[in-house]
């Protein structure tokens, strides 16, 4: 299969793995209750058991063909990602160890952290995640709900969080969870975008390089649901 994408414009420079103001993220999480209530209360109509979630990608690394487009990537371990302009990067883990847990892609006000586990051949852990993330916010003092996405059923969940002077504000975001062969690649989509639904800007950017992650999973026995640790590209540079 050749891999050409309708993917925006790559950056031609060097990838940089820049620092995030995460700051940036959290616009907009000031929203009123009744805003809240209403984003979380698309929990109806999931998409039907025939919807390829990967029609369009992401891909497995042995689904596609990377040479036959001439497309720059860079790649993070397991993970290969298509970078564009104004793209910002930001490798989360711990700096002790130097183990990278996930990557945060930043453009404008909002960002998609990507994580990716070890799935179960037979599918389902996309699932069973779900469920847990929706009773976690629960028990958070927040709510979530699952509805239609751009990749299948997605998870609309609000976090409550305190601001700098002690107001009660929320996080919102999305959660995508995509099965492909033996991996799951979770998306957290935040700041702006989290609050839109469906593929309506700002989040159509973020949607478009989520179908471009292609996923190069190692051939290592793992448990269902273990994080798969990624790592930083040869010759990126740190600022």
């Amino acid at each position: 299969m050749i891999f050409g994408r309708k993917a925006r414009e790559a950056s031609e420079d060097a990838v940089e793995i820049e620092s995030v103001d995460e700051e940036l993220l959290d616009d907009e999480v000031d929203a009123t209750d009744d805003q809240l209530d209403e984003d979380a209360g698309a929990a109806e109509g999931v998409a039907d058991d025939d919807f390829d979630a990967r029609v369009d990608g992401p891909f497995d690394f042995d689904e596609v063909d990377l040479d036959a487009d001439g497309v720059e990537r860079v790649e993070f371990g397991p993970l290969i990602i298509t970078p564009f302009e104004g793209l910002g990067l930001q490798l989360h883990g711990d700096p002790n160890s130097g183990t990278v847990h996930a990557l945060l892609a930043a453009f404008g006000d909002s960002g998609l952290e990507l994580a990716l586990f070890a799935a179960p051949r037979t599918g389902g852990l996309a699932a069973e995640l779900r469920e847990e993330t929706i009773e976690e916010a629960t028990q958070a003092g927040g709510h979530a709900g699952v509805a239609d996405g751009p990749f299948g059923p997605e998870i609309q969940r609000v976090l409550p969080m305190e601001g700098p002077e002690g107001e009660q504000l929320f996080h919102v975001s999305r959660i995508w969870l995509v099965e492909g062969p033996r991996w799951l690649l979770r998306g957290t989509l935040m700041g702006r975008a989290g609050m839109v639904e469906g593929e309506s800007e700002p989040a159509d950017v973020f949607v478009e390089f989520f179908r471009n992650v292609v996923v190069k999973r190692d051939e290592q026995p793992r448990v269902p649901g273990e994080l798969i640790h990624l790592a930083m590209p040869t010759g990126a540079a740190q600022g």
